[in-house]
């Protein structure tokens, strides 16, 4: 008996968390391994059946706060049949004690299930120190045996299956090279498998001592044709009964790289909320039974713990986490909570007369599939995988394949009332975008004008909107950047707000620094398109009171903080109130203003910097004590803008630049934003790197594609990092409707050098 370890869920998120569920068990007849990247690998062979315990963890507090119900859903991804023949699956959840099925779900197999040129297979592994860390050409990373929570006895192994019958000679096993003497190899034999048999040693031995630890080479017998081996470390010289491994290598076996494997379709199970209340802490069954006609390829199963009424109030930590947070379909007309380690989402609201609507889409509907294909295990960590798998990008991704397919309706598999039925929703659309810039894009021109439509019936009476200075200030940038003398008198209103609300510094507050540049930069712009003189002495103030609120940092030198009042974080202050200052500064020197921000934050600004020339990575920290690669997105875009207008510090810039356009999937993490820094970063790569800014752009067409809704504009989703309480839909309809005119350059802020725009 052997356990193949892959994708086992072991995260916790706060609310609905995926329930840990481990693999099954395979015995080399009825239930094999199946050499398979992703979740799960094992063939199950005709009339067959595989079954585990599962046990239901009690509600979390803040999943008890919440109140109402919870349902289980129960699954197992299916990756194809192993013959040429259809494959049935049936998939039970049992009463342990009476053997009572009490929830099932079957579907059939139809396609070849894939194979995978090489996995990683071992006997378990801790995590961070998971079996894959032996294979990865790094001899500082390790493999570890499971030793969290009950320890698993000896014998310990790993190594690696094939996807077709390979030629083996002879593997190296190099121990681990720091810390103690747990789990190197002691007692050792190499074993293989050759194609439809089982495991059979062909090699054993004793390491010389404890502490050496040499690369161990075994060459077998003879060359021979194998579908498996695996090192088996039978001791170690510490006696504990653990297993390590730095590397393990197939000598001449070339291993190239992988990508997950998607399953073809999956099998669903609804357990009612009246049976997940009676299993709250207890152990059920589940069973995957196979049909008699082929050998059928499943995953590791899941269970999912979903509210039947889900709703804001299950919303994760703004402001950082990983949710839950919210997923607006504008496009298909409903908005949805969006899980981390999910593979369901689960519907929240529903717009009236949308696609959503007329389908009779209900709060706690489950949408399961898109176009037949499972969602993936939705990632809302900030990153590649969010960008590629998230369900936010998984189905607006879709929404584009769709049209541009000519295609009017997207496929919906859903779990509605017990049952999973398949939906075609209308698409309100008719084309795909193409460059995303509204110069050549229809598309992406409609988009424009909704998202500019909506500032021009969202303007208050008192010309603010939503009566605070950033979507304010978006608002009417966006409308200056039209060029159009119709919105003239809508931005000088909106100015004008600014001024009475703000007649002197002091009037921003004491996080006034973000307020204040905010303004800054409106008036700057203003005045360049208009002429306007009356907001140059506001201009002129809010850089001497900015220059006059600095204080000594940590570090000895002069910083900002939120503003004039100190710095916070123990004197370490943060540079993003500073970065928006200097963007007013860079601006108000167009307007005849004599600079002062810039000379005052340069020291602090350079120990914030990870230089590259000092091994750093070219992004901007959040301080001198915290250079991460992970927030880092508004910041270095905005500090980039500054640098280009001024024309100085093109190292910097192109530092900053250069590291944003390599990694774009963090738009959205920008510190305290998500929004509107995922939109101050693109301005300032449209500004100071335009063909990065075009191609990243373009890349993001998934998520306008699924947030827009024709005819109302676009829908606040997704922040990471964000803070929703910055503003959501008025924020992002503001924000993006002044992005998507950048290429134009017709602000000072996109890269225009000309005055007078607005006369």
């Amino acid at each position: 008996m052997y356990r193949l370890f892959a994708g086992v869920l072991m995260c916790s998120p706060l609310f609905a968390a995926p329930v840990p569920v481990g693999g099954f068990e395979t015995n080399g007849n009825t239930i094999r391994s199946w050499p398979l990247v992703g979740d799960g690998g094992f063939e199950l062979a005709p009339d067959a059946a595989a079954s585990l315990p599962i046990q239901v963890p009690a509600l979390t507090d803040k999943e008890r706060e919440a109140g109402g119900e919870w349902r289980g859903l129960l699954s197992v991804d299916l990756y194809g049949s192993s013959g040429k023949q259809s494959g049935k699956v049936l998939l039970e959840a049992l009463d342990p004690a009476s053997g009572e099925v009490f929830a099932s779900g079957a579907t059939e197999v139809s396609s070849p299930a894939p194979r995978a040129e090489w996995v990683v297979i071992s006997s378990s592994g801790h995590p961070g120190a998971e079996a894959d860390k032996a294979f990865d050409g790094d001899i500082k990373t390790d493999w570890h045996s499971n030793y969290s929570g009950q320890q698993d006895k000896p014998p310990h192994w790993l190594g690696l299956e094939f996807g077709k019958p390979t030629r083996l000679t002879r593997i190296r096993y190099t121990p681990r090279q720091g810390g103690f003497t747990n789990g190197v190899a002691r007692r050792y034999r190499l074993e293989i498998r050759l194609p439809g048999e089982d495991w059979k040693s062909v090699n054993s031995g004793e390491t010389i001592e404890a502490d050496n630890r040499k690369t161990l080479e075994i060459t077998l017998p003879e060359p021979v044709i194998v579908d498996a081996f695996r090192f088996v470390i039978e001791s170690d010289w510490s006696g504990g009964g653990f297993g390590t491994a730095a590397e393990v290598e197939a000598v001449g076996v070339k291993l190239n790289p992988l990508t997950p494997m998607a399953a073809g379709s999956r099998a669903w199970a609804e357990i009612p909320a009246e049976m997940m209340k009676l299993l709250e802490g207890k152990t059920f069954g589940l069973r995957v039974k196979n049909g008699p006609d082929a050998s059928v390829v499943i995953g590791t199963p899941r269970l999912e713990r979903l509210h039947l009424e889900p709703s804001p109030k299950l919303y994760g930590r703004s402001n950082g986490g990983l949710g839950p947070d919210k997923l607006a379909a504008g496009l298909l007309g409903f908005d949805a909570l969006t899980e981390h380690k999910q593979t369901s989402l689960a519907v929240m609201t529903v717009q009236s007369g949308s696609s959503a609507a007329r389908e009779h889409l209900k709060t706690g509907d489950v949408i399961l599939a898109i176009a037949g294909k499972p969602l993936p295990v939705n990632d809302l960590s900030p990153g590649w995988e969010w960008f590629q798998r998230s369900h936010e990008a998984i189905i607006g991704r879709e929404t584009e394949l769709a049209l541009k397919a000519g295609k009017t309706t997207l496929p919906i598999t859903l779990l509605r009332k017990g049952k999973v039925e398949t939906i075609e929703f209308p698409l309100a659309r008719k084309r795909a975008f193409t460059t995303m810039n509204p110069a050549d894009d229809p598309e992406a021109a409609r988009l424009l004008e909704d998202c500019l439509e909506f500032l021009v019936r969202t303007q208050k009476e008192d010309g603010s909107w939503s009566g605070d200075m950033i979507r304010t200030c978006y608002s009417a940038l966006a409308l200056i950047a039209t060029g159009e003398a119709k919105h003239k008198s809508r931005v000088r209103k909106a100015v004008e707000w600014a001024k009475e609300k703000y007649k002197k510094p002091d009037d921003y507050g004491n996080l006034g620094f973000w307020a204040g540049a905010y303004a800054g930069i409106l008036y700057s712009e203003w005045h360049l398109a208009t002429g306007d003189k009356s907001v140059l002495k506001n201009l002129d103030e809010l850089r001497d009171w900015a220059v006059n609120g600095q204080h000594p940092s940590k570090w000895d030198v002069p910083a900002l903080g939120h503003g004039p009042s100190g710095l916070p974080y123990e004197e370490k202050a943060l540079v993003a109130p500073a970065c928006h200052l200097l963007v007013f500064e860079a601006l108000a020197m167009r307007c005849g203003m004599k600079s002062g921000i810039w000379e005052l934050l340069m020291p602090y600004m350079e120990m914030s910097w990870s230089d590259p020339k000092e091994g750093g990575h070219g992004s901007l920290g959040y301080n001198r004590s915290y250079k991460d690669t992970e927030e880092f997105w508004s910041r270095s875009g905005l500090f980039a803008m500054a640098a280009h207008l001024r024309n100085q510090r093109p190292d910097m810039r192109d530092a900053m630049t250069g590291f944003m356009a390599a990694n774009h999937p963090w738009i959205r993490n920008s510190h305290a934003y998500g929004e509107p820094g995922g939109s101050l970063g693109l301005l300032g790569l449209n500004l100071a790197l335009p063909d990065a800014y075009q191609k990243i752009i373009s890349e993001y067409a998934w998520w306008f594609a699924l947030a827009w809704e024709p005819g109302y504009g676009l829908h606040f989703t997704t922040p990471h990092m964000g803070a929703p309480y910055m503003g959501e839909d008025d924020l992002i309809n503001a924000t993006y409707a002044l992005v998507l005119q950048g290429p134009k350059k017709s602000l000072h802020l996109t890269g225009s050098t000309t005055h007078g725009s607005l006369k």
